[in-house]
């Protein structure tokens, strides 16, 4: 597979995910941008014995994630949600979902979700990782993990419900 077949098949799960991370449009494509800047200038030295191209890919996303909360005050933009500006041919296809009532409702939900439960709500469903995984990734305890995915969903019905 090469770099554009990467970037096709890999551009809309990333930015999904880390728009879900830090829930703000320009900072998702931003960040988005800069994942796969990297991906270019490392896929050279991918080495597929060592894992999936998305598992690659994704702890590119992860770590420029991590890097971005580093660097700078976590902004959330309820704004950004119901902008209707032209977007940049490369993210008006997820942009356009964004504009969509219900899940404008949802990611307003998601930010009243704590950090580590939208954290695991986020690679289970973004990244289709097990609670196994996801625990050990994270170093706790299967149950912990389960649990808080649970809770996190049931806090997300009800905020939604309201």
């Amino acid at each position: 597979m090469d770099l554009a077949q990467v970037y096709e098949n890999f551009f809309s799960k990333i930015y999904n995910y880390i728009f879900y991370k830090v829930m703000h449009r320009q900072i998702a494509e931003d960040l988005t941008s800069t994942v796969f800047l990297k991906a270019a200038e490392s896929f050279a030295r991918y080495n597929p014995d060592k894992g999936a191209i998305s598992t690659w890919l994704f702890a590119i996303a992860e770590n420029t994630v991590i890097d971005h909360f580093r660097t700078h005050r976590i902004q959330i933009s309820f704004d950004d949600l119901t902008d209707t500006t032209a977007l940049s041919v490369d993210f008006e296809e997820q942009s356009s979902l964004v504009k969509d009532e219900n899940l404008r409702e949802l990611y307003a939900a998601l930010s009243g979700l704590g950090d580590t439960t939208r954290d695991i709500i986020s690679q289970r469903y973004f990244q289709q990782k097990s609670i196994r995984q996801i625990a050990k990734e994270k170093n706790m305890n299967e149950s912990t993990v389960s649990t808080m995915h649970n809770r996190g969903l049931q806090k997300l019905r009800k905020l939604m419900t309201v």
